[in-house]
């Protein structure tokens, strides 16, 4: 059962963000889902917004990190969420 929610996407370099709705399918064996309250943007991801994708990157993405949030699903193999 997959999980919808909006998200602030990276669709092109120099262009703002794209606010829309995206759909996350559920966690696979070693990786969790989790609901984000907050994220940042760092300084280095707005310098890669503003230069051309690099060879391998794809588009669109989305970015940010450091952020807070709550385990709301996780694959079997994950033992911990801490």
């Amino acid at each position: 059962m997959s999980t919808r929610g909006r998200a602030a996407i990276y669709v092109e370099p120099k262009k703002p963000l794209v606010v829309d709705e995206v759909e996350f399918t559920d966690p696979g064996p070693d990786q969790v889902l989790v609901k984000l309250f907050s994220s940042g943007v760092c300084h280095s991801q707005l310098h890669t917004m503003q230069r051309p994708a690099r060879p391998g990157h794809r588009l669109p993405v989305l970015l940010g990190h450091e952020s807070t949030g709550l385990v709301v699903a996780k694959g079997r193999a994950v033992r911990s969420e801490g």
